[in-house]
Parts: structure tokens; sequence; C-alpha cells
């Protein structure tokens, strides 16, 4: 439907008046009168006639002359999945995300089913719940949701919605989450090591709401610290903010304090900023300082790096079960990824001098 001119714009506008009307109305519930949306809208008989044709032709509502309109339910397509996320920028196939979904797409394919995949973008949840019901998707997986209420309101018009790695931590619905555990594993990882001196790079933007899961990794390096009797020297921490235009200038402060750490905690998109950083300061990497990743980065660094990250194939599979079962009807509830160490050459013992570090169960 075109909407150029100002006779389309007051048709647009009666159409997304009543889209929002319908979203939360079950099948077979009487939308509101013309007379209401005459008067809600300000739209003429002939704007309102245009925009229920419209709605008629989309195949959501059935207009009864003598008794009023009302909600259809769209036919349902009941072997395609949409899958909702807000990465920003082209989906790699060898990064962690390119791979988690292609994982889930092929066990989907595997069982008949099919995985649409959409970046939401900016949308609004009425306008994306309205897309949904409009084309009869009534299955849903939801990744990395910036607001924890986001699944919550699709979950109402759903058949089945899932949480995929949210970035909140509320609990609304049924939600595979990150293990809360990562900063537990390094520092145990590390104090097997005998590192005592270690400092934390963290990345959460401008905004800190908008990321509470690393806050919460954040939290736990402190307590941790704490619990061990280990002093932070506040120089240790450092919060990049402008897509790690900042981080020479905290790797620097860093750096500074005497004494330094022995080991840095860094997110794995760091990393690619960071090895250049090290270089041009003459900081050796695995020699003059350890660095530990949180999350596997995907790409390649000399020396290789330690990290304790999560396996995308197993996260998959994973959901794709939980998602099998909520499909059947079962009662599951949520669960988080589990973790493993990747042993690189960043992280050296200090217990065992002249040897790499010592390898753990995975």
């Amino acid at each position: 439907m075109k909407h150029d001119g100002i006779r389309s714009r007051k048709i647009k506008a009666v159409v997304e008046y009543l889209q929002n009307a319908l979203f939360p109305l079950a099948e077979g519930d009487r939308l509101p009168g013309f007379r209401t949306v005459m008067r809600d809208t300000g739209a003429g008989r002939r704007t309102v006639a245009h925009a229920l044709a419209f709605l008629v032709k989309e195949g959501v509502i059935r207009v009864d002359p003598q008794r009023g309109v009302f909600r259809i339910k769209p036919a349902e397509k009941t072997d395609e999945i949409r899958l909702l996320h807000w990465r920003i920028g082209s989906l790699d196939a060898d990064s962690f995300v390119g791979i988690l979904f292609r994982a889930l797409t092929e066990r989907a394919a595997a069982d008949g089913r099919r995985i649409t995949v959409e970046n939401v973008g900016s949308r609004s949840q009425e306008d994306i719940a309205d897309e949904l019901i409009r084309h009869g998707i009534s299955n849903c997986i939801v990744y990395g949701a910036k607001i924890s209420d986001f699944a919550e309101f699709l979950n109402a018009g759903m058949k089945v919605c899932m949480e995929l790695l949210p970035r909140h931590t509320a609990d609304n619905v049924i939600a595979l989450r990150e293990s809360p555990d990562m900063t537990v594993v390094q520092f145990d990882y590390l104090r097997n090591l005998g590192y005592s001196r270690i400092g934390y790079i963290h990345f959460c933007g401008k905004d800190v709401s908008l990321y509470p899961v690393q806050v919460m990794r954040l939290l736990d390096y402190y307590r941790l610290m704490a619990e061990n009797h280990l002093p932070v020297d506040p120089g240790w921490v450092y919060h990049c903010k402008e897509r790690y235009g900042d981080l020479e200038e905290g790797l620097l402060k860093i750096m500074s304090t005497v004494p330094a750490p022995q080991v840095l905690i860094v997110p794995g998109s760091s990393l690619k900023y960071l090895y250049p950083l090290c270089r041009k300061h003459k900081i050796r990497i695995g020699r003059d300082l350890a660095v530990f990743s949180c999350d596997d980065p995907h790409e390649n660094f000399t020396p290789e790096v330690t990290m304790v990250t999560n396996d995308p194939e197993a996260i998959a599979e994973n959901c794709w079960r939980m998602f099998s079962a909520l499909s059947r009807g079962e009662k599951i509830s949520g669960r988080s990824t589990e973790l493993h160490i990747r042993i690189g050459r960043t992280v050296p013992s200090l217990k065992r001098p002249g040897r790499s570090e010592t390898p753990v169960a995975e």
C-alpha cells in the first residue's frame, strides 16, 4: 500500500490506529466502531473505510455490516520461526553470532521447520508484534533483547516465544542465558596459576543500563577479590566507552600503577585493539602482561589467546531442544550456557617458571 499524498497519509494513520487496537484482542473480538475510530483519529468515514479495506485484504479483520468489525486469525505458518535480533552490521559467517544462527537454522531445518532471521533495529514492540501477527507467525526466538519486557510483550500473541542470550536479567519468559559464572571460572583459573594482581577492562558503552550482564561480571570481580583478601588498585579497572577509542588511555593508566597488575581480564571484542596497542608501547602479552579474554573473538592472534567462552554450536543445540520442548507444550525452566576454557599462550603459570599454562579439563 502506498502512502503518498495527504489522503494516503490519513489512511495510514487510521491503519496504524487499528493495528494497535488489534494486538491485544483475541480472535473474534470486536474492534472499535466507525464513530469511535473517526473520533479518535479525526478521520472521515471514507478514510476509515479505506483503512478497513486494507486490513481486510491483509487477512486480519472481518467486517460485518450489521454487527461490526472483528479480529480474525490469519493462516498460521506453524513451520516458520522468526529469529529476531538487534545486531549492528553484517553477520559474519565465522563470528560467534554467525555460527550460532547458522547452527540453529540447520537444526530447525533437520526437524522440518524454517527459521527466518530478522534484524528489527529500532522498531517498536507494537510494530514488530503487528507484523508477526499479520504474517501468521506464531513462533519466535528473541536474541539479545535490549529491554526486559520485549519478549514478554511478544509472548502475549505468540504460541511459543523464547529468549536466547538476553542482555537483561529479568526472567519474564523462558530463556537460555549466558552462564553467570564467567568471572568465577576466570578467577579460579588465575588463582590456580598463582595470580593475585588481577586487573579488569570492560565495555558497557555510554549507557551502562543496557549491559546488566557485563555489570554483574564486574561486580563478581570485586566480590571475588574481596573474598580472597586481594587488594584492588582503582587504577586496575577501566571502563571503555567509545568502541574502544579510549582503550589506549585505559591501558596506559593501568600499566602505570605501582605495582601494575599481572593479568588483565578483557572482552574478546577488545583484542583487535589491545594487541596493536601493546606492541606500540612495547608491552609483551604473555610475558610483561597476561591477558585473559571473556568470550571468543573468533580471530587469530599471536600469541594465541587464553579465553573462557561459550560454544555457539552447543548453545544452538541447547536452544533448539528447549524450543522444541516448548512447541510440544512441555513445561521447562530457563537454563544457562556452559563455559569452557580455551587454553592459549597469554596466561602463563606463575607457579612453574619456564612452563606454559597447565592444561585444565574442559
